[in-house]
């Protein structure tokens, strides 16, 4: 069996065991009844992640310069790619490569594709940071004994490494270390073909170019965050229907948080076991007992089902069965 699967299977199996674990010792039949007996209202959550969705999108067609490519095409392949980084037993970086399939899919050249969608993903890790820093300065003023509960480690080395992962872009794109990285001699004797070679380096200056427009980076940060803040609004939603009351605040931090160690951990598929800790870790930060804190992870998973299933339908039924055909238009 290759290597790649036994990784995927292994990772597979650490979220399931997390998950049991997590759902032995926070969760109760409280949380499934807070669902069961709202389940007439979840629509909701369904509805909602419109806003998010359409953000995402706006944020990735900011460095698309093909005017073809139609923010409506952004929006369905960030629907699809995201569902499927839910779906798919391969991590959520999956995602990021299908929507770069579905760019050229859809018209993209391959640089132009894997450039944008790299470019997006390294503005969503930033704007992470910017909110998930800006909801720990709240924390940290509304709670200073926030150091002695033991959560707060989790907290703060995922702060560390999201941070890290920004500087390492930064530099990877603005220094243009990749092209740096081809002209090294090679120890190992791994030679890349000279079609290859020429891809990565329109990949790099593809990336180059877009870090040099300040406008569109400014651009894109704000239209990310306002993903980030559509996303806590989602939260806010399904706590307005299972009856609890909470502050617009408290669920962004909640958003922030949750994404930030989701974010980390971002090889365990579907971020199974990892998102409902999260949801039960920050949860009990902003007073939520443990059993509306899990059913906020179930109302998540809810949602990723209930937006999933339609995306992934249409990538095999609109983009495979039309492509057969010819372009999609």
């Amino acid at each position: 069996m290759n290597i790649k699967y036994i990784k995927v299977f292994l990772f597979f199996l650490i979220g399931i065991f997390l998950f049991k674990w997590v759902y032995e010792f926070f969760g109760s039949k409280e949380s499934l009844e807070l669902i069961t007996e709202n389940k007439s209202k979840l629509f909701f959550i369904i509805l909602i992640h419109i806003p998010t969705l359409f953000f995402d999108a706006m944020a990735w067609k900011v460095f698309i310069k093909n005017e073809n490519f139609s923010i409506l095409w952004s929006f369905i392949i960030t629907w699809v790619s995201q569902a499927s980084g839910k779906f798919f037993p391969t991590g959520t970086v999956t995602g990021e490569f299908i929507r770069v399939y579905l760019g050229t899919k859809k018209g993209l050249s391959f640089h132009e594709s894997s450039s944008t969608v790299f470019a997006d993903l390294v503005i969503a890790t930033f704007s992470l940071f910017l909110i998930a820093s800006l909801s720990f300065l709240i924390v940290l003023s509304n709670n200073v004994s926030f150091f002695q509960n033991d959560n707060s480690f989790y907290i703060v080395i995922s702060l560390l490494i999201l941070l890290s992962g920004c500087v390492f872009f930064y530099f990877f794109i603005n220094r243009r270390l990749l092209r740096f990285f081809l002209n090294l001699k090679n120890p190992l004797n791994f030679k890349l073909k000279r079609n290859n070679i020429k891809l990565l380096l329109k990949i790099d200056y593809s990336l180059f170019k877009i870090s040099s427009n300040k406008l569109n980076i400014f651009k894109a940060t704000i239209t990310r965050l306002l993903g980030w803040i559509s996303g806590a609004l989602e939260i806010y939603v399904f706590l307005m229907i299972i009856n609890v009351e909470v502050s617009f605040v408290d669920v962004i931090l909640i958003e922030a948080f949750t994404g930030l160690i989701r974010s980390v951990v971002f090889f365990i598929p579907a971020g199974l076991g990892v998102q409902e800790l999260a949801f039960v870790i920050i949860g009990s930060h902003v007073g939520l007992s443990d059993s509306v804190s899990f059913s906020m992870a179930i109302g998540r998973r809810i949602r990723e089902i209930g937006v999933g299933l339609p995306a992934i339908l249409t990538w095999f039924f609109v983009f495979e069965g039309l492509g057969k055909k010819g372009p999609v238009n």
